[in-house]
């Protein structure tokens, strides 16, 4: 799966944010891919099935 998350402190609003930054990692669970990414504080955003023989 393809987790992606949102680059904030929790309990931030959109409209209080001066940038919107998202990244994405892979992973078999929403903690495995937080794994990789240690360091930012990180808002679960959405998932997306990873296509079978390459990247999504």
């Amino acid at each position: 799966m393809i987790y992606q998350f949102l680059i904030a402190s929790p309990g931030r609003k959109l409209a209080e944010l001066s940038r919107i930054r998202i990244v994405s990692a892979f992973g078999r669970t929403e903690a495995e891919a937080r794994a990789h990414l240690a360091g930012p504080r990180l808002i679960f955003l959405s998932r997306t099935p990873a296509r079978k023989g390459g990247a999504a």
